[in-house]
């Protein structure tokens, strides 16, 4: 059939082409369409060829594998026997059973094969066919249900009569326009109009004769006589003044009550769709470009209720959507080219009536189907609202509350209709789908009246509620409309901002922005939490907590930044930190919602960055007013951490680590800033006062964890060697840089050893070496770790007394003067020979030879450095300091002891 849609497709190109009056675009529209209808008829047979594999596929499926065939067993050759048997009966092989007797010829050898001694071969039982269970037919696609309309409508019933009487509409409608408008037509215009609708009276009553013995023929013709009988009176009217208002009306009111008749009698909805289809391209085939929409409207209310009527009898939805396509198309075609507002009052009445009739139609539709759950026209129950109103905000313009009453009136009707379909069990589909489109077009009224501010708190709340309804009532589009209110809420309050008056609502928490941000955190939390509680969606219920906190955390940033000292905004930070925390404590445990340890545990971490930020403002320390409320919030902050042991949180220890962590940074910081800013100690100082409490806080850990641990001390073992690990990487850092300090002791003389910056070293060497006598050190490794950290002690220790009393500058020319040179020698010789010694005394073969190495590592200094001091005294004192020292050791233990 694909000759059939190349020559439809040829014609209407050509006809396009001739409606330009170009031969040149005709000849194109000629080939294009063709070669178009080819195409399209090649890509419907492929379609059919697809289905019916696949159809053919699936019953193959369904019958399941087939048996496989019974062979018949050869038989053995004959061997010989010593002694003929007696014979056994055996059944015989399937293939050698039949009702004649055997000849004398084969009976011989098959008793000869009865007495062979091999044993006969054993069938095997053919496998019996297991039945299939049979599947449900999947869904057609929208491809194949399109193929499947267009394959029924081209190639079913009487093809060639449908295509000639789609072409011949649009043939006379051309012809009768280029013939009155070339003049070729002399005869007066009531005679070439009345001769056609004497030729089209006739194709009726030939069809009407002929749809008895061929139905789809004499039903098609009907339709086209329709068709041209509608044509014929409109151009009456419209263009050649022929006909009054009045009498035209009434022609088009008899011949569409007529067709609809004819149709409803014959049951034929093709008839009707021909003829509306006739009917609605009257007018714009005919158009003179007056733009006389009264005239217009009212003919498309008449074809509209006789849509409707026919509605009433039939369930056609091809009709329906025929009238729906062609009423809002034309009208918004007119809308956009020649509506003014001064035409409101004749065109807002048509709109209304069109709207109706639209919304009733659907209804008509799933009344008359026969199943137990009536069919939805979606197309129509959806579609015309959502065509109809944009028509009446373009003729409403800027009247908001205009639109806003539009938009509660279509809530209304489609409300009253979804509360009228619950009494009939069979439109609950409907009632369900109007009910969706009322809350829909209630939603879109508020941002309509209201401000885009209250716009954003009601569709937050309605959106809540929405969620709450689908989940209870498992109904998905209700609980994604809900979500997708949420999200328009949240867009509201942005658009908000662009028309921000500020004034009193702009006053601390007691404005708009509060209460709309509160509401859309709620709104959105609370969907979170109702997705939890129904089990579904993890990542949905994630995504909607997190924007929750995302809204809860905008609202705390605006007030402080807008209506608080920026001075202190990490203070006010910190306490809406712990008010967030303080929330999530309370309400985890009621509400049976374990994520809300989430924001409790980012609240507490997040006190570590802020009270650091803190420590910015130099003129005021976190012992001083207002920063001293630190230390109450931390507590707080603290006591939060109880409701996350019970449901048990995986956040419990990073929540824990964090707090310990910002009490050790914040009480160490503050105490230096006390000590340097306030009491004028000198640098010496300083590291100590830092360190202090992250060790004081290390050696609660390690020594009295039940106390360490308060108020988790029951859980604080799980990661109490963590936080040792983390206190101990702390110290260690600030142990080591603590020897870059020159390590002034003002106002205190200072003294060597005898400092507070040596005496804090010296106190985590011993910690140290602590630590290694109570863990095994099979290797040594920490012993020889510990050893190196306390030659670098030494070295800058012996450097600092340099710099104290020898005036010498602290920094890297410390290094080129003969006297931290000379002194550097005589304590590493020191600290070798005290090695070396302790080594042979303790028969410690690893500690001589440390201690061994250590000299030898002198010998190249005094080569390599020390050599360029030898003018001097101090360099002279060193080299016989090292030869002294290197003389009393080859004394006492010139060889490394034995190993034990």
């Amino acid at each position: 059939m694909g000759w059939i849609l190349g020559i439809v497709g040829a014609l209407l190109g050509a006809l396009f082409g001739l409606a330009v009056m170009d031969l040149d675009r005709t000849l194109f529209g000629f080939v294009a369409g063709g070669g178009i209808g080819l195409l399209l008829g090649w890509l419907l047979a492929l379609q059919v060829r697809v289905v019916r594999l696949g159809t053919e596929l699936a019953d193959l499926k369904r019958a399941g594998p087939r048996p496989a065939p019974v062979q018949a067993p050869v038989a053995p050759a004959p061997a010989p026997a010593p002694a003929p048997a007696a014979p056994r009966a055996e059944p015989a092989p399937p293939a050698a059973v039949s009702s004649a007797p055997l000849p004398a010829q084969a009976a011989a050898p098959a008793v000869a094969a009865a007495a062979a001694p091999e044993p006969p071969p054993i069938l095997a039982a053919a496998p019996r066919p297991v039945p299939a269970t049979p599947r449900t037919p999947a869904e057609p696609d929208a491809l194949a249900k399109l193929a499947r309309v267009l394959r029924s409508w081209f190639f079913e019933g009487n093809v060639p009569v449908k295509l000639g009487v789609l072409v011949l509409l649009f043939g006379v409608a051309a012809a009768i326009k280029y013939a009155a408008d070339a003049g070729w037509l002399t005869m007066p215009i009531e005679l070439r109009l009345a001769g056609i609708a004497a030729g089209a009276i006739a194709g009726l009553v030939w069809g009407l004769r002929s749809a008895a013995e061929r139905p789809a023929f004499g039903l098609s013709v009907q339709g086209g006589a329709i068709g041209i009988l509608l044509l014929v009176v409109f151009a009456a009217f419209r263009n050649y003044q022929v006909l009054d208002a009045l009498p035209a009306f009434v022609l088009v009111l008899v011949l569409v009550a007529g067709a609809s008749v004819l149709a409803v009698k014959q049951n034929a909805p093709a008839l009707a769709v021909l003829g509306f289809v006739g009917g609605y391209l009257a007018p714009v085939l005919l158009s003179t470009g007056s733009g006389n929409h009264v005239a217009l409207f009212s003919y498309y209310a008449v074809l509209n209720a006789a849509v409707f009527a026919i509605a009433w009898q039939r369930p056609w939805r091809a009709l329906n959507l025929v009238g729906f396509v062609f009423t809002f198309a034309i009208g918004g075609f007119w809308g956009a080219k020649y509506y003014q507002p001064e035409k409101f009052a004749t065109v807002e009445p048509f709109l209304v009536l069109f709207f109706l009739f639209y919304v009733a139609i659907p209804v008509l539709y799933a009344l008359a189907g026969r199943q137990k759950n009536g069919k939805v026209d979606g197309t129509l129950l959806f579609g015309t609202p959502l065509l109809a109103f944009p028509m009446q905000v373009g003729l409403l313009g800027d009247d908001r509350m205009g639109l806003a009453y539009s938009a509660l009136f279509v809530a209304a009707i489609y409300t009253g209709l979804a509360l009228w379909a619950r009494r009939n069990e069979r439109l609950r589909d409907l009632a369900q789908s109007a009910a969706g489109m009322g809350l829909v077009f209630a939603t879109l009224a508020i941002p309509l009246a209201l401000t885009a501010r209250w716009t954003s708190a009601a569709w937050a709340l309605q959106g809540a509620g929405m969620v709450w309804l689908g989940l209870r009532q498992e109904r998905r589009l209700v609980r994604w409309s809900g979500l997708v209110l949420l999200v328009l809420a949240g867009l509201a309050w942005m658009v908000s901002l662009f028309d921000h008056d500020p004034g009193y609502a702009d006053r601390f928490v007691l404005n708009a922005h509060v209460l709309n941000l509160g509401l859309l955190a709620l709104a959105w939390l609370a969907a979170s939490w109702l997705y939890q509680r129904a089990g579904k969606a993890v990542a949905l219920q994630v995504i909607l907590l997190l924007v929750g906190l995302g809204w809860w955390s905008v609202l705390g940033m605006r007030e402080i930044e807008v209506n608080l000292d920026p001075r202190f905004d990490a203070l006010y930070y910190g306490g809406f930190a712990l008010l967030t925390a303080a929330l999530a404590a309370l309400l985890r445990g009621p509400m049976a919602w374990p994520r809300l340890s989430w924001p409790l545990v980012a609240s507490v971490v997040l006190m570590l960055p802020l009270t650091l930020a803190t420590q910015d403002h130099y003129d005021t320390t976190m012992f001083q007013h207002p920063l001293w409320w630190w230390w109450p919030m931390l507590a707080a902050a603290l006591l939060t951490l109880r409701s996350l042991r019970e449901p048990r949180s995986r956040g419990l220890p990073l929540a824990h680590l964090g707090w310990l962590v910002t009490l050790g940074s914040a009480l160490g910081i503050t105490l230096l800033r006390v000590a340097e800013d306030q009491m004028g100690l000198a640098d010496g100082w300083l590291l100590p006062a830092l360190l202090a409490p992250l060790a004081a806080m290390a050696w609660l850990a390690a020594s009295k964890p039940g106390f360490a641990g308060w108020p988790v001390a029951d859980q604080f073992p799980r990661w109490r060697k963590v936080w040792l690990g983390i206190a101990g990487a702390g110290l260690g850092l600030g142990w080591f840089f603590g020897h870059f300090l020159p390590g002034d002791s003002a106002p205190l003389p200072w003294l060597p050893l005898l400092n507070p910056l040596e005496l804090s070293l010296l106190l985590g060497l011993l910690a140290g070496a602590a630590w290694l006598r109570n863990h095994d050190d099979p290797h040594r490794l920490g012993g020889l770790a510990w050893a190196g950290a306390a030659l670098f002690t030494l070295t800058m220790s012996v450097l600092r007394a340099c710099h104290h009393l020898a005036d010498l500058p602290w920094n890297a020319r410390l290094l080129m003067e003969t006297t931290p040179q000379a002194s550097l020698t005589v304590a590493w010789c020191l600290a070798g020979v005290a090695a070396w010694v302790l080594g042979s005394r303790r028969k410690d073969r690893p500690l001589w030879w440390l201690g061994a190495a250590l000299l030898g590592v002198v010998m190249l200094k005094l080569i390599a450095v020390d050599r360029q001091f030898v003018g001097d005294i101090a360099g002279i004192v060193s080299f016989l300091v090292v030869g002294g020292l290197l003389v009393l050791v080859g004394r006492i233990a010139p060889t490394p002891p034995r190993s034990e």
